[in-house]
C-alpha cells in the first residue's frame, strides 16, 4: 500500500481521482463501485481473466484520494486479490509458492509505477523511494533513506546469523546432554 499526504500542492483533489480513473481505464481495469462524498473519493478497480489468475499478474487496485484544494491525501492499494492475502496463501501451497511470489512481485511493480504516475502528476520533481513509496523533496533526502534500508537489511542479516546460530548451540546441547543419558524420552514434549 501508498499512501502520502499532499499539502501546499495547486491541484484539486477531485482532479487527481479524476487522471487515476483514466489510467486504470487505459490499463485496461474495469471500474467498480464508487463511493464519492464531498471531499471524498474511493474507487475499486479489477482485472479478472483465466490468465491474470494463472501468470500471478495485479486484479485489484483501491484508491482513497480525499481531502481539499491544497491539502489531501492519495491511497493505493494493488493486488492480486485485494486485500485478502488467503487466497494467494492457498494458491501458493499448490504450486510450491510459485503463483504467489509472482503475485506478488506483480502487484509491487504494477503498484510502483502506478504510485509514480499518481505522485509526478500532483509534483514531478519529487523523488520517490522504490522499496517503501516514501515521497522525498531531494535527491540526498532518498539517498539518505536508502542507507537506512540497507542498515536495516544488515541488522536483519545479522539477527537472522544469530538465531540460526543459537538455535544449534541449544540443538547441540540438547544432542550432548541426550547422549550424557541426562534426558530421556519423557522429557521432550
Amino acid at each position: 500500500m501508498r499512501r502520502h499526504g499532499f499539502v501546499g500542492k495547486n491541484m484539486e483533489p477531485m482532479e487527481v481521482y479524476a487522471n487515476i480513473k483514466k489510467f486504470l481505464s487505459q490499463e485496461g481495469f474495469t471500474l467498480g463501485p464508487e463511493d464519492i462524498r464531498e471531499g471524498f473519493w474511493d474507487l475499486h478497480a479489477r482485472k479478472s481473466s483465466l490468465e491474470r489468475i494463472a501468470l500471478g499478474k495485479v486484479r485489484d487496485v483501491d484508491v482513497v484520494v480525499a481531502g481539499t484544494k491544497g491539502k489531501f491525501e492519495v491511497q493505493l492499494h494493488a493486488g492480486v486479490w485485494g486485500r485478502d492475502l488467503a487466497i494467494p496463501a492457498v494458491e501458493g501451497i499448490a504450486t510450491f509458492g510459485v503463483a504467489t511470489a509472482a503475485d506478488l512481485h506483480s502487484a509491487h511493480q504494477f503498484e510502483e509505477r502506478m504510485w509514480e504516475k499518481i505522485v509526478h502528476g500532483i509534483d514531478p520533481s519529487l523523488k520517490i523511494c522504490s522499496l517503501d513509496g516514501l515521497l522525498f523533496k531531494t535527491d540526498q533526502e532518498l539517498s539518505e533513506h536508502a542507507k537506512l534500508h540497507e542498515q536495516q537489511t544488515l541488522a536483519g542479516q545479522a539477527n537472522a546469523m544469530n538465531s540460526m546460530a543459537m538455535m544449534g548451540m541449544v540443538g547441540m546441547m540438547g544432542m550432548g546432554m541426550w547422549g550424557m543419558g541426562m534426558m530421556g524420552p519423557g522429557l521432550w514434549i
